[in-house]
């Protein structure tokens, strides 16, 4: 998961720099504080979903454009999002349906047209 935190993060700064933006400037866009940024960017953290949207908005990206796949091997993935739904506000459970539908919607049109 450190190796997967790691990539995203790098990715994340890559298209920050490509877009001119500074940590600080970022971090107000998210709504974040800059070490944050950093953390997320160096791979300690990963972003909350919500988080995570905002940035890719931002941005001006798609999830389509990280160079990341997971594989999940086991249910431990699901279990962990079963957790994380289950302790989620009301204001947290819409972000999570929003999120993923888009990417139920991307999945599908990547699956029916592969490029």
């Amino acid at each position: 998961m450190e190796k997967m935190n790691k990539k995203i993060g790098k990715q994340i700064q890559k298209y920050r720099r490509l877009r001119g933006l500074t940590q600080q400037d970022f971090a107000k866009e998210i709504g974040v504080t800059e070490k944050q940024i950093s953390k997320i960017e160096t791979g300690v953290h990963y972003p909350k979903f919500c988080n995570f949207i905002k940035m890719l908005d931002v941005l001006g990206i798609e999830m389509k454009d990280f160079d990341t796949k997971v594989e999940v091997k086991d249910n431990s993935t699901k279990s962990s999002i079963i957790k994380i739904i289950n302790r989620a506000s009301e204001e947290e459970l819409m972000c999570y349906s929003s999120i993923i539908k888009n990417i139920h919607k991307m999945y599908n049109k990547i699956r029916k047209n592969p490029e």
